[in-house]
């Protein structure tokens, strides 16, 4: 059986030099031996780069395994990161890809300080100014609220299908509860993943809240709502009868669970929601792609409340709910326009 490469390779399937030249810029030794350069990097900064570093491998070693015999840093040439982007723009936004990049070259200048980076730098200035933080998205074809409308049958049709076995009715029902759930309640991929049955799922008299700590926020801050009552008998069953069947023999707290009976991984929600969706909605969208519907659902429906995107978001500034309305505002001129131009054709006619 083939193993399969995850898209960000786990640090302990990196190669004893990465894994060496990682640990070695977090040494603390005493004031003998020296301190490692990145010693000081908060929790937030190691996890987020050694992630971007196992993007890194995890191309090499499904694309051009050859490179892996190299040193740590001689592998990063302009030729390797050139196709590694490529590779990387299919399923990834600019601002992921110069990120990539932030990470990358903070990383080699850090093992290698006398490297010449600076070409690698560069690339990054230009791709920050690609991105075009003041940009949004295309906007998604479909609505929170067509997406809400389908879920419930959705979650239906999989029980009542005679031809899934447990195990693949238990898988495509966890699915089609993570699409709702992201819909109605768009929180970031992190604090999905780190979501646990006992801590962030309350049971309470009316259904379920949901409590995320600050630590489980980007912004730093808790927040708690309570779970959409539509889909308080949908979570119900997937706690008390597709869940145990995915965990069989394992436990885990994790609320979600993969086939294999694990925590769904990182990357999981990105291999795996592009291709459910696709069914049921006709689009594929990855878990960011849930809040840009959200916000858009809310700027084009509601534009008096534009101001709750920064409260369901999780946003500290109303920056990006001004953005949404600003664009769903364009698209209502547009259409007005386009009416009075189809008046005048008509008039004429």
């Amino acid at each position: 059986m083939t193993r399969t490469i995850p898209l960000v390779l786990p640090y302990k399937d990196w190669p004893q030099a990465d894994k060496t030249a990682w640990e070695a810029l977090f040494a603390t030794g005493d004031i003998f031996d020296g301190m490692g350069p990145c010693v000081d990097w908060s929790d937030g900064s190691r996890k987020k780069r050694r992630q971007s570093y196992g993007y890194w491998l995890s191309w090499m070693e499904r694309l051009q395994p050859t490179l892996l015999e190299r040193r740590p840093t001689d592998r990063i040439t302009k030729d390797a990161v050139r196709a590694f982007l490529e590779e990387a723009e299919t399923r990834v936004g600019a601002i992921t890809l110069k990120n990539l990049v932030s990470d990358l070259y903070v990383l080699a200048a850090a093992i290698q300080p006398t490297g010449n980076w600076g070409w690698l730098n560069r690339l990054f200035n230009r791709l920050n100014h690609r991105a075009d933080h003041k940009s949004l998205p295309k906007p998604v074809p479909i609505s929170a609220n067509e997406v809400l409308g389908r879920s419930p049958l959705c979650l239906e049709d999989i029980e009542d299908d005679p031809s899934l076995n447990d195990l693949k009715r238990a898988i495509h029902f966890r699915q089609a509860l993570m699409i709702a759930f992201l819909v109605s309640r768009p929180v970031r991929r992190r604090a999905l993943l780190a979501m646990t049955e006992d801590q962030h799922l309350r049971k309470t008299k009316e259904g379920f809240k949901l409590i995320f700590s600050a630590e489980d926020m980007k912004a730093k801050k808790a927040r708690w709502s309570p779970l959409p009552k539509a889909l308080v008998n949908p979570m119900l069953t997937y706690l008390d009868r597709h869940r145990p069947i995915l965990l069989g023999r394992k436990t885990s707290n994790a609320l979600w669970i993969n086939q294999y009976g694990d925590p769904i991984t990182p990357d999981g929600p990105s291999r795996e929601l592009p291709k459910v969706t696709k069914r049921p909605l006709g689009v594929e969208l990855r878990p960011h792609k849930f809040r840009h519907i959200a916000a858009t659902t809310i700027a084009e429906t509601d534009p008096e409340h534009v101001g709750i995107i920064r409260d369901i978001l999780g946003h500290a500034t109303l920056d990006m709910a001004e953005k949404h309305y600003n664009r769903a505002s364009g698209l209502s001129a547009c259409d007005a326009y386009q009416s009075v131009v189809n008046q005048l054709k008509k008039s004429r006619r």
